[in-house]
C-alpha cells in the first residue's frame, strides 16, 4: 500500500513506520507544516485513493465539513473528490462549528469522532464513535 501525507509530521511518522509515503508539494504552513497549494492539488488529481483520514475543523448540516482557510480547504476537497471512501475526523468539539471554507457535504463522508453531541448527525451520514 501507498500512503500520500500533505503534512510533514505525517509524512515523517508514516516513513519511520515502513510504509511506502509520498509527500504533496507546495506551501508549507509553519505552524502546522501542512502542505497546501496548487501544485498539491495537481498531485491529488492523478491519485484515486481508495480511502483518505482528513481533518476538520467544523461539522455542521448546512454548511457539511469546514476549516478556517481557502488553500487548505482546496487541498482537502480534491482529496475527497479522489477517494473511494473519506474518514472525517473530528472530535464532539467540531460538532455544530463552521468555518469560512466548506470543503465536502455532510452525506459525502464518514465522521470518526470521540462522540456524537447530537443524535441529528446520525441521520446525516455513517458516524463510528471511537473511545481514547
Amino acid at each position: 500500500a501507498n500512503y500520500i501525507a500533505n503534512g510533514v509530521a505525517h509524512a515523517r511518522k508514516l516513513t519511520q513506520k515502513g510504509f511506502d509515503t509520498y509527500i504533496i508539494s507546495g506551501h508549507i504552513k509553519p505552524v502546522t507544516e501542512a502542505i497546501v497549494g496548487t501544485t498539491g492539488i495537481e498531485l491529488i488529481s492523478r491519485f484515486n485513493f481508495t480511502k483518505a483520514f482528513v481533518g476538520t475543523n467544523g461539522i455542521e448540516f448546512d454548511a457539511g465539513f469546514s476549516t478556517p482557510e481557502i488553500d487548505e480547504g482546496l487541498i482537502k476537497e480534491a482529496v475527497v473528490k479522489h477517494s473511494y471512501m473519506t474518514f472525517i475526523l473530528g472530535d464532539h468539539t467540531k460538532f455544530r462549528r463552521v468555518f469560512p471554507v466548506s470543503f465536502a457535504p455532510i452525506n459525502k463522508c464518514c465522521i470518526i469522532t470521540d462522540y456524537v453531541p447530537d443524535e441529528k448527525y446520525l441521520e446525516a451520514t455513517v458516524i463510528k464513535e471511537v473511545s481514547k
